[in-house]
């Protein structure tokens, strides 16, 4: 994942709710064009940080067994505040329904009390379509739990109904 977008998760309800924080460093390769002297994170790397969250927090629900979670449609978009090199996200992404393979996502993410962006997220549950002999799907629901253990460690059992880090 090139674009990392949640740095640690400290609160998870798995396929309920994710809770996450997301501090912009001034090093990031984007805020060289963007832009070069009011450096600000791109809208579209805001939404993809709930992307993310919306995505662990339906992984986590259904013990990985989903091999792809895909966006299906973003509604109701809502930018409120940019978010400068220091700054600190949390990002909240909470079940709201789910209707067979889509599920919607409440997801927002804000600075101190100010909201910078705010969404419902319909995501789809798949599998890549691949015979199943040529083993895929199982090649990557091990490689998503695995990345999930890089990404955020051991701390979340999800043998548990909920974890606050």
């Amino acid at each position: 994942m090139r674009y990392r977008q949640l740095d640690k998760i400290t609160e998870l309800v798995p396929g309920s709710k994710l809770v996450a924080t997301r501090t912009l460093r001034a090093d990031e390769d984007y805020l060289l064009d963007h832009f070069p002297r009011f450096p600000v994170m791109p809208g579209v790397m805001m939404l993809e940080a709930l992307h993310q969250a919306a995505i662990w927090m339906i992984r986590t629900g259904d013990r990985f067994e989903s091999p792809l979670i895909v966006l299906h449609e973003a509604k109701s978009v809502k930018f409120g505040d940019f978010l400068t090199p220091g700054e600190t996200l949390q990002i909240t992404a909470e079940l709201i329904k789910t209707d067979g393979s889509l599920i919607t996502v409440k997801a927002t993410a804000a600075k101190g009390d100010r909201t910078t962006v705010s969404a419902r997220l319909v995501m789809k549950k798949q599998s890549t379509g691949d015979d199943a002999r040529l083993g895929t799907d199982a090649y990557i629901r091990e490689r998503i739990k695995k990345q999930f253990t890089e990404l955020f460690g051991d701390q979340f059992s999800l043998d548990e109904a909920s974890t606050t880090a």
